[in-house]
């Protein structure tokens, strides 16, 4: 999936992964390639960038919470 983050002044990240995990308000999610539509806010802390394998690749360190989208396997978080 494509995965953007966008910061309140510059972009984050914006490349191609298999996936992320961090921290919704309702506990910690995965969101892998071909996740289904999603609507969340995801909390402050680490956002874990994860291979095909699953094993961790990059760490995100998010200074807020952001509003994450996901449609059409694009992901956008964003403050």
């Amino acid at each position: 999936m494509h995965l953007k983050v966008k910061g309140p002044e510059k972009i984050l990240f914006d490349d191609t992964v298999f996936g992320f995990m961090g921290r919704a308000l309702d506990g910690d999610i995965v969101c892998l390639d071909h996740h289904i539509d999603y609507l969340s806010i995801i909390k402050k802390g680490d956002l874990t960038l994860l291979d095909e394998h699953l094993k961790a690749t990059q760490t995100l360190v998010l200074d807020g919470d952001f509003i994450l989208m996901i449609e059409n396997n694009q992901a956008v978080l964003f403050r």
